[in-house]
């Protein structure tokens, strides 16, 4: 068989050669690619679009191990259902070790209350000071 013919003469009379190196790699980065796109689309789908989220906190209690409880009170403003991304900071401003959560599904004007637990801060952190938590959900 000649280089570049992966068939033999009896099952490729025409001697169509094999697709280059390139032609296999381009077709499966095309494919990734395509994979991509229709998984992001997907993602888009199963999330949906919601909000604006309004949240408060309805009651707040500290704990002896530095952390606290809290009651939120999160209300979806939008025209459509969706989950709500909430999350609980020290101060008004973010944090990498700030408290998150997702909520349950919250159809358009719905209301829930969620009663929360704050985990004790890491050795050598302060305590959760329960009058300035704040609440932010998107």
């Amino acid at each position: 068989m000649p280089a570049g013919v992966s068939l033999c003469k009896a099952d490729n009379p025409a001697r169509i050669a094999s697709p280059s190196a390139t032609q296999a790699h381009g077709t499966i980065l095309i494919g990734v690619i395509v994979g991509f796109v229709l998984f992001a689309f997907a993602a888009r789908l199963a999330t949906g679009t919601g909000g604006p989220f309004e949240a408060s906190i309805q009651g707040r209690a500290s704990r002896a191990d530095g952390g606290a409880e809290v009651v939120i009170r999160v209300v979806n403003s939008g025209e459509s259902a969706a989950t709500a991304t909430c999350r609980v900071t020290r101060d008004g401003l973010a944090r990498q070790e700030d408290y998150t959560f997702r909520t349950e599904r919250l159809d358009p004007g719905a209301t829930v209350d969620l009663p929360r637990s704050l985990p004790a801060p890491a050795p050598g952190t302060a305590p959760y000071d329960v009058e300035r938590l704040t609440i932010s959900c998107t």
